[in-house]
This record gives C-alpha cells, sequence and structure tokens, in this order.
C-alpha cells in the first residue's frame, strides 16, 4: 500500500455537506441558522419561499474544520438541480419537517442518495417550534419505522428549530462526528470537476463552480470543458469566499476561466485536466431498478439519464434479459442522444422520460465505441470483470491494445501512482509487452498482444484464401476488415511488432501470410501456362490480352493473374510491359557484360545486343536506370560506380 501520498486527509480538506428533503420543510432556514448565510440568491426563489438552484453556504465545524453546504432544491420540478448537488457530498442531512413527516419528495431524494451511494448522513427533523412533544414523539416514530431499511437506517436524528436555535448544537456536533469517519479522497487521479454554476464577476469575467471530484487544479494551469474539448485557462480560485492558489479534492471552488463567455459554458460540462477523461453516446453499465417503483424497465425504455451535473436523454439497451424487473440488477447499456464525460465507477441515475420520476440508477463501467451485441457471454463476461474485478484485473482488462500510462488513468479513471505500482508488477511477472511510441512507453498484455496478432495472421490467411491471386492484403484494407479502432500510428506500431515476431510477413504495402495456402488446381494450370508462353517469348513478350487468348485464360482475369505473378516474383512489370524474370536476369548479365568492356550503349545497340525491337529495347534502359544499374546521359547509358 502507497502510505497515503496523493491524498487529502479528511481533517486537512474542506467538506461538503448536503441537504435533501421535501419542498418547503426548512432546509434553507435551517442552513441560514447554522451559517447565517442565506442561500436563496434568486428573485423568483426569494419570493416564491423555495430554491430553485442550488445554494451555498459555509461554516467552521467545532473542531476547527471548514465545511460548505449545499442547499438542494426539493420541490419535484427541481430534482434536476438535486442531482447535481448530489454527487459531490460527503454527508447528507435529510430534512424532515415535525408539522409534515416523509412525503413524496423525501422519498425520491432518498431513492437518489441510494442510487449515489450516499450512505453518511444524518436525519434532521427541523420545526419542532410548531408541534408539541406528543406530535413529535409521534413524527419521530414513524421516521425511523419508514427509514429502517434504506440507507438512514443506522443515521443518527437531530431535533432542531431554526427559528429558536433548539438542538442547533447538537446538530453541529452530530454532524462534526460523522465527518471524522469519512474517507479521504485521492488526488493523484486528473483534476475533475462537474460544474454546477455558471455566472459572470464585473472586472473577472467568467466564473464556474462545483465540488472537485478529483485532482488538483492550479491557478494559472490550462484546463478543458467537457464533452466539447474547449480549452480554457484558470486565471483565479476561491474557496469559500477567499484566494486560493489551488483547489483540491473534496473541496467546492468557484474558478475565474479566460478565454470563454458564460454563453459558451453548456450546463452539465465538466472542468477537466486536459486530454485526461473519455467522452461518450454509448455507456457500459451496472444498472439497478429500485424496488420501491415497482415498474419494469423495459429494452430501448427511454429515459433522463443523470450523471454528476449532466442531463441527457438516451434508451436502454438491456445485454442480459429482455427486460429488468423493479429490485434487479443488470448489465446494460445507456445509448445516449449527446455524449457525456464518464469515468469508471462513476454513478449515476436514471427517470422516466415520462412521468418523470426516478426508476433506477447504478455505477459507469465504461465508454464503449459500440452497441454491443445482447446475450453474449463473452461481453458479460468482460463486464462482470469491470463490476467485480480489482484493481490489477480492471488493467489487465484495459491492455487489450497497448496504451500510454496517461491513456490507461483516462480508460480506467484510477490514480496514477496505483497503476503504476501495478504495471511494475506485472513487468516484474513477465505479463506485458512494452512497445515505444515517440519516445512514449506503451503497455500491452501478452496474451492480448499475441491473441491480437494470431486472429490477424488468420485473417490474412483467409483473405488469400479467398481471394488466391492477390497473395495479400494491404495494411488500411486489413485495418478496416479486422475491425482495428485505432490511430494510424498506432496501427503502424503493432503491425510491425506482429511481423517482428513472425506471426505474418510484411513486404511494403502488402502483408502476406507465413503458410501461403495453395492455389486451386484451374488457376495454377492457367498460370503455368502462362508462365511457359512469356517463357518463350523471351525479351519480345506479348500483350496481356493477347497472351490471354494465346493461353486460353480468361481476358478479366488476367490483369489479376499478371498482378499475382509479379508480386511472386515470376514476372516483372515496367511501362506496358511484362517480362520473364528469368529472361530480366539474362538481359542484365547482357548488358553489364557488354559495358565493361564498350563503357556505354545506345538504344540501337542495345537492341541489337538483346536481339528484340525498339518498343522494347527502350523500357528495357529504363528499368535498369531505376534498378541504378545504369545511368543516362544524353542518348548513351553506363553502369553506375555501385554496379562497376
Amino acid at each position: 500500500m502507497l502510505r497515503n501520498k496523493g491524498v487529502i486527509k479528511m481533517k486537512d480538506r474542506f467538506l461538503i455537506i448536503g441537504t435533501a428533503g421535501h419542498v418547503d420543510h426548512g432546509k434553507t432556514q435551517l442552513i441560514q441558522s447554522l451559517t447565517g448565510i442565506s442561500t436563496d440568491r434568486l428573485k423568483e426563489e426569494k419570493e416564491r419561499g423555495i430554491s430553485i438552484e442550488l445554494g451555498y453556504a459555509y461554516l467552521t465545524l467545532p473542531d476547527g474544520r471548514k465545511a460548505g453546504i449545499v442547499d438542494v432544491p426539493g420541490h419535484e420540478k427541481f430534482v434536476r438541480q438535486m442531482l447535481a448537488g448530489a454527487s459531490g457530498m460527503d454527508v447528507v442531512l435529510l430534512v424532515i419537517a415535525a408539522d409534515e413527516g416523509i412525503m413524496p419528495q423525501t422519498k425520491e431524494h432518498l431513492d437518489i442518495l441510494t442510487l449515489l451511494k450516499i450512505d453518511k448522513g444524518i436525519i434532521v427533523i427541523t420545526k419542532i417550534d410548531l408541534v408539541d412533544e406528543e406530535w413529535l414523539a409521534m413524527i419521530e416514530q414513524d421516521i425511523l419505522e419508514k427509514l429502517k431499511n434504506t440507507i438512514f437506517a443506522q443515521a443518527p436524528l437531530c431535533k432542531v428549530s431554526a427559528v429558536t436555535g433548539e438542538g442547533k448544537q447538537e446538530l453541529l456536533n452530530t454532524i462534526n462526528e460523522v465527518l471524522a469517519q469519512g474517507e479521504s479522497r485521492k488526488t493523484d487521479r486528473p483534476a475533475r470537476m462537474p460544474i454546477d454554476r455558471v455566472f459572470t464577476v464585473q472586472g473577472f469575467g467568467t466564473v464556474v463552480t462545483g465540488t472537485l471530484g478529483n485532482g488538483i487544479f492550479k491557478k494559472g494551469q490550462d484546463a478543458c470543458l467537457e464533452p466539447g474539448g474547449q480549452r480554457v485557462k484558470i486565471r483565479n480560485i476561491q474557496i469559500h469566499g477567499e484566494q486560493a492558489n489551488q483547489a483540491m479534492a473534496g473541496q467546492r471552488a468557484a474558478i475565474n476561466l479566460s478565454g470563454i463567455s458564460t454563453s459558451d459554458i453548456p450546463r452539465g460540462v465538466n472542468l477537466v485536466h486536459p486530454q485526461s477523461y473519455k467522452t461518450g453516446q454509448i455507456l457500459d453499465v451496472e444498472l439497478f431498478n429500485l424496488p420501491e417503483v415497482k415498474k419494469v424497465i423495459q429494452q430501448r425504455q427511454r429515459v433522463r439519464f443523470h450523471i454528476g451535473t449532466s442531463e441527457v436523454l438516451g434508451r436502454i439497451h438491456l445485454l442480459e434479459q429482455e427486460e429488468l424487473p423493479s429490485g434487479e440488477t443488470s448489465f446494460a447499456q445507456i445509448i445516449l442522444e449527446h455524449p457525456v464525460l464518464a469515468a469508471e465507477g462513476d454513478r449515476f441515475v436514471i427517470r422516466f422520460y415520462s412521468p418523470v420520476i426516478t426508476i433506477g440508477g447504478g455505477t459507469v463501467l465504461g465508454i464503449s465505441p459500440y452497441k454491443k451485441k445482447r446475450f453474449k457471454d463473452n461481453i458479460l463476461k468482460e463486464l462482470r470483470l469491470k463490476a467485480e474485478g480489482s484493481t490489477r484485473e480492471i488493467l489487465m482488462g484495459a491492455l487489450e491494445f497497448p496504451l500510454s500510462l496517461t491513456e490507461i488513468i483516462k480508460v480506467i479513471g484510477l490514480g496514477k501512482e496505483e497503476i503504476e505500482q501495478q504495471l511494475i508488477a506485472l513487468k516484474q511477472e513477465d505479463l506485458i509487452t512494452v512497445l515505444w511510441e515517440d519516445g512514449t512507453e506503451l503497455f500491452w498484455l501478452n496474451n492480448s498482444a499475441e491473441r491480437w496478432a494470431e486472429s490477424v495472421a488468420e485473417e490474412i490467411l483467409k483473405h488469400q484464401k479467398k481471394f488466391p491471386l492477390r497473395r495479400g492484403i494491404g495494411r488500411e484494407e486489413l485495418r478496416k476488415t479486422h475491425g482495428i479502432n485505432l490511430v494510424l500510428r498506432r496501427w503502424q506500431l503493432i503491425l510491425e511488432w506482429g511481423a517482428a515476431q513472425e506471426f505474418y510477413n510484411i513486404a511494403a504495402n502488402q502483408i502476406t501470410s507465413k503458410t501461403e495456402p495453395q492455389l486451386p488446381e484451374k488457376i495454377q494450370k492457367e498460370l503455368n501456362s502462362l508462365l511457359l508462353h512469356w517463357e518463350k517469348a523471351g525479351l519480345n513478350p506479348p500483350d496481356l490480352q493477347k497472351g490471354a487468348v494465346d493461353c486460353g485464360v480468361n481476358s478479366d482475369k488476367i490483369s489479376q493473374y499478371a498482378g499475382y505473378l509479379t508480386t511472386s516474383g515470376k514476372w516483372v512489370n515496367f511501362g506496358d510491359f511484362y517480362f520473364d524474370r528469368k529472361e530480366i536476369d539474362k538481359a542484365r548479365d547482357i548488358l553489364v557484360d557488354y559495358l565493361k568492356q564498350k563503357e556505354k550503349i545506345s538504344a540501337a545497340e542495345a537492341r541489337d545486343l538483346w536481339q528484340t525491337s525498339r518498343k522494347y529495347a527502350v523500357p528495357l534502359l529504363e528499368y535498369f536506370d531505376s534498378i541504378k544499374l545504369t545511368k543516362r546521359e544524353n542518348l548513351v547509358r553506363y553502369l553506375t560506380k555501385s554496379s562497376s
């Protein structure tokens, strides 16, 4: 284990406290009582007395630690904002008014917290000044009974009046105790902050806010907005109203950006370290259908998909069953209408398209480049490994093709040091192949590399059997045929590696099998006929079409036959002519002997020397020029120095 390197301990960082609960149950008033800050910032919110957008405040806990508070809207229409705020919380105050008890939105908020795995909570009964002791006792008993099978079953309970201040100190002490049990957050993963607010500050420009889920942002660094890839620069950072040089995982931050206006930042984007996270429209997921809703999720069900601060419409693509009953879990894909940023392990929530109610959620297993086939054992096995596997297993599963360290971090979403540690172990066990691409190490699992090379070799052999006269397949054609989705440079690199390991041969742009498939008898017979005919013709070869007729070969196939004989080295092609290789070699020897004696030769002399016509003599001389045997000066040829 690493000794907490790259980790911020709970006591060393700002903490995030969230609220959840039904509309008008006193969340905003409670926060104002605890912090002295009103989180209602919009005119409409103040007029209507409800929170529409996320509000923020901060306080100092009894032990001196700083904590930010996210005031989440409670009205049904504003659950999207609630989802945006819930994803960064360390502890949640489930606010329930003493005069009303648990209400429909209380239940939906509870479902969302369950799906997001935010399991540290405190039950807060508010407005206790409005009820008598007998009523309060009855409400408390009802709440505990209704929450006994939820994530709040073991949560502490506090009773508070924001008006009189009763119970306020007890709540602060309870928050302090619960947060002391929290887990630390890692900062060695690339920085990422889902943006939940965008606004303009006069004199500064565009400001975005959110809670950093991973990493560190520093003042002056370059960053990126994803999805979209818009590059920006971090001009200033504030943590709870105070200037800071950096913002770390687990902190709420207001970040001043240069190079972009507020109108160019759509809802649901993330501020990230450049080129560190993947975006896509097809997500592999482990999907859970909430038991309380008692609704079946159908194949191709249209849903509202929520992740971080994003809401995107999409459809469910179930991979192991026809429909997903309530209370059950299944591997699936979410086919979205627009791309989102998602990393392995991210939690998400889905809501019915209509009526808009929360029906389920789960865990992102990865972004897929394609829609997967249903009911396939190998696909389900791969997803099961991602869902249940260790860091080592997840890493090994990711190295299906060679990846750099930066690419691995982006693909699997784990920390740099954690991955480096596993790579060192895999190297020591001789389980990975290391390739170099422009000075960068690429890591490839040995089994995956060999399996890939064997499948490519099979594809090449299969192609040569299907097209026996082609003698091989082009690099780009093979990439398309084999379904390889790699950039050209990476494709060329692994292709050359496979040839170096002797899985197949590469000659220029043609890739051929190590095992030469036997030609069909009819084709071999016709090739032999052509070879004999051209050999007899010597340096006066016939026109292709006439030669085909003379040998009884279909004229539509003669160009394929000529191509095969040329690539196999039996014929030599230059200009419009095909010559027998043995005849070319004889002509070469005759020419060299002549030039060693006479030093130079004209086209007419070459014609007589080879006993052919000028029609063939000139192209022959040009061929020998092209292979650097001779060089032309004016109307005569000489041997090159290397041939002398």
